[in-house]
């Protein structure tokens, strides 16, 4: 039946995830930790950061609330797939997995459906606890724009996953992808701190990253109540990427795939 295998898989991810109980208590434990240090630190933040932050309404916790909890999204992604692949390849059921009729599309997408489940769930725990105990305001917030660029930040970083997945059957370990978008998206992506801060040729880079747009669209949507034709250029550059990247992640899962078999390296690691 259509849904039975991805839905077989969110409940095995779900069961082995609780079954760690003191691990997936602490995850819990780390979402209200790194809201409370980020919410004493941003009455650190030197008052000369002001205009940086105006445009997105001038506090500085509201701001890398919004960076850090997305961000979620972008590390779900490029570990999601290839981490899957690894963990199948080293308990020798990887190859078994896909001898039998479940398409390699269908398993790598919903091997990874609990990972992202499991990071809207704390996307969700961020906002509620940001806005119930540290007082964010969201002003208005433009819900329609907002799961739009939502539907695109996933799409994008899962592509990036299903590229740097290719990588791993390919190469068995290390895995470019990951490393570039994971040290540059950090540094260059706006997570902590506005673009307009870094140099002019950083700001230049930091175009190329689709967790640039994606956080200024979700910061601009929720905390400014902007629209999609406000947003438009961020809204279509991301949208862009996205299409870039499925095409290039798709591609390099079959080429993988092919080149795995051919080698007969499936199950080696």
């Amino acid at each position: 039946m259509i849904g039975s295998k991805p839905a077989a898989f969110i409940a095995k991810d779900y069961r082995v995830a609780t079954s760690y109980r003191l691990a997936f208590l602490l995850q819990w434990a780390g979402i209200g930790f790194t809201l409370a240090l980020f919410f004493f630190l941003a009455r650190l933040v030197d008052p000369t950061m002001t205009p940086y932050l105006e445009k997105y309404g001038g506090d500085y916790f509201s701001f890398v609330l919004i960076g850090i909890a997305f961000s979620n999204y972008l590390s779900t992604g490029l570990n999601a797939f290839a981490a899957r692949i690894r963990e199948e390849q080293v308990v020798g059921t990887l190859e078994a997995i896909l001898s039998t009729p479940t398409r390699f599309g269908t398993y790598l997408l919903s091997s990874a459906l609990w990972s992202f489940l499991w990071a809207s769930l704390q996307i969700v725990v961020y906002l509620v606890g940001g806005v119930v105990f540290f007082g964010v305001e969201l002003a208005s917030p433009n819900w329609g724009a907002a799961a739009a660029f939502l539907a695109l930040t996933v799409l994008s970083f899962s592509s990036l996953g299903i590229l740097a997945a290719s990588f791993i059957l390919v190469l068995k370990r290390g895995n470019p992808v990951n490393w570039v978008f994971t040290s540059l998206s950090r540094l260059l992506g706006g997570v902590y701190f506005p673009l307009t801060v870094l140099p002019g040729w950083l700001q230049k880079v930091a175009l190329f990253l689709p967790l640039t747009y994606a956080l200024e669209g979700m910061r601009m949507t929720l905390l400014q109540g902007r629209g999609l034709t406000e947003l438009r250029s961020e809204f279509f550059a991301l949208l862009l990427f996205t299409a870039v990247t499925l095409v290039l992640g798709f591609w390099s899962a079959h080429f993988a795939v092919a080149r795995a078999r051919r080698d007969g390296t499936l199950g080696q690691y």
